[in-house]
């Protein structure tokens, strides 16, 4: 049964009208109440009436977009950017929700896209240790829904999706470590539930493969599977990796990153004269705090926006009702920003090149 906004009021202890009047943030009511209620109405997934008109009115072609923000996602402003530009220019209508990385929140809202018959529905999808929502995304796309999948996806869905080349950033920022002659590299990872995370862990392993470095267990710390992700749990797994004396650490997020700086700083270790660091995605307060990091950077603008005309084509092919479009997979190429935590640029710095000739490195 849907919530409706005498829900809200009743757990809030206040009238009907004063909720309404907090949702659309009039100035007569306080920013303490307003607060209070804007909490409340979260907790209790309560979707204005006026978004649910707006979808059934089908005045415009609406798509709705469920993303999550429970957990470390510091490049999904961007992300975000790029579909909403990209569905203005079409002329589209877009319903943006935000799941916080709860199973439960997520599923309300793929239904009531469903019910309320949004004609596309763009998903960054939580994916826990209990599982996820995938029988129902099957089900909307057995229904002749589009769906189309970003920066997660799953290898059993049969639909169009988009995100970053996880693969091949984790590589890359490996190999970049063996090149400036590192053996010992540790890798801070995540839960592998998670292809993002199993990509780049794979990714880490490929390149000390292919260097014909033995791989070793004791240089893989994880974190535990909490939601969402703490600075805590980086710092743990950075504590725990550090007794393995690793001469570079690797990590696979932004707050793993944050974290493990916070635990070699702690440690007493500099980088990146003791100690060489990358950390996968960008850390604009750590570079500020600590030094300017090499990071392997992610395009998230691209994904957004390549997201976007996946599902407005998917809208439109089926307004024509033409044959099936082919399901599309599209991995976007990442880059590895040189700055200085890796060492690269210490003077005198001998580096090992992927042919496996040393030469001298000066910056």
């Amino acid at each position: 049964m849907s919530i409706t906004i005498k829900d809200v009021a009743r757990a809030a202890n206040v009238s009907y009208s004063t909720v309404s009047r907090a949702l659309k943030n009039s100035p007569k009511i306080s920013a303490k109440t307003t607060e209070k209620i804007r909490r409340i109405a979260k907790e209790l997934n309560y979707i204005p009436n006026a978004v649910a008109r707006e979808l059934s009115s089908q005045k415009t072609t609406t798509v709705g977009f469920i993303y999550n923000i429970g957990t470390h996602k510091s490049n999904l402003d961007p992300i975000m950017e790029g579909i909403e530009e990209t569905v203005a220019k079409e002329g589209f209508q877009l319903l943006s929700f935000n799941s916080r990385e709860n199973l439960k929140t997520e599923h309300n809202y793929l239904r009531f896209l469903h019910e309320k018959r949004a004609e596309g529905i763009l998903i960054f999808p939580v994916i826990t240790e209990e599982g996820s929502n995938l029988s129902y995304l099957k089900s909307l796309i057995k229904g002749n829904i589009p769906v189309v999948v970003i920066d997660r996806y799953f290898p059993e869905l049969d639909t169009d999706y988009v995100v970053s080349d996880n693969f091949g950033g984790a590589y890359e920022a490996t190999a970049h470590l063996i090149k400036l002659g590192h053996r010992r590299i540790g890798y801070i990872t995540g839960q592998e539930y998670q292809t993002s995370v199993y990509d780049r862990l794979e990714g880490y392993k490929k390149a000390l493969e292919d260097h014909r470095i033995i791989y070793q267990k004791e240089l893989i710390k994880k974190v535990a599977p909490k939601l969402p992700s703490s600075i805590e749990e980086g710092w743990r797994a950075t504590k725990d990796l550090l007794k393995e004396r690793p001469t570079a650490i690797f990590t696979y997020n932004e707050i793993a990153t944050v974290g493990a700086l916070k635990a070699i700083r702690e440690e007493g270790i500099n980088v990146p004269e003791d100690l060489a660091f990358i950390g996968f995605d960008e850390v604009a307060v750590a570079s500020h705090i600590f030094m300017p990091l090499t990071v392997v950077m992610q395009q998230a603008y691209k994904i957004g926006e390549m997201g976007a005309r996946m599902i407005i084509e998917r809208v439109k092919h089926l307004h024509q009702k033409k044959d099936c479009l082919e399901t599309r997979h599209i991995s976007v190429k990442t880059k590895l920003l040189v700055r200085d935590s890796c060492g690269a640029k210490l003077k005198g710095r001998m580096k090992v090149n992927l042919e496996g000739d040393i030469d001298g490195f000066n910056s």
